[in-house]
């Protein structure tokens, strides 16, 4: 059985609105989650990875 997420989202945007909760923009190259969804050059990866303390156990130390 699996549990309806809208009562969070609800409870989210109420947060929201009543100004307990506030958001702010996040620039793409800052939104270091797209790594996981997306598929990025090495030159847009690379930083993003170190960025997210992931270390290359193959590189030589």
């Amino acid at each position: 059985m699996r549990t309806d997420p809208r009562p969070n989202c609800h409870y989210i945007r109420d947060k929201i609105q009543d100004g307990s909760v506030e958001t702010r923009f996040v620039s793409s190259a800052n939104q270091l989650a797209d790594i996981l969804t997306k598929a990025f050059g090495k030159e847009i990866f690379i930083p993003m990875i170190r960025q997210l303390g992931v270390q290359d156990i193959h590189s030589p130390t």
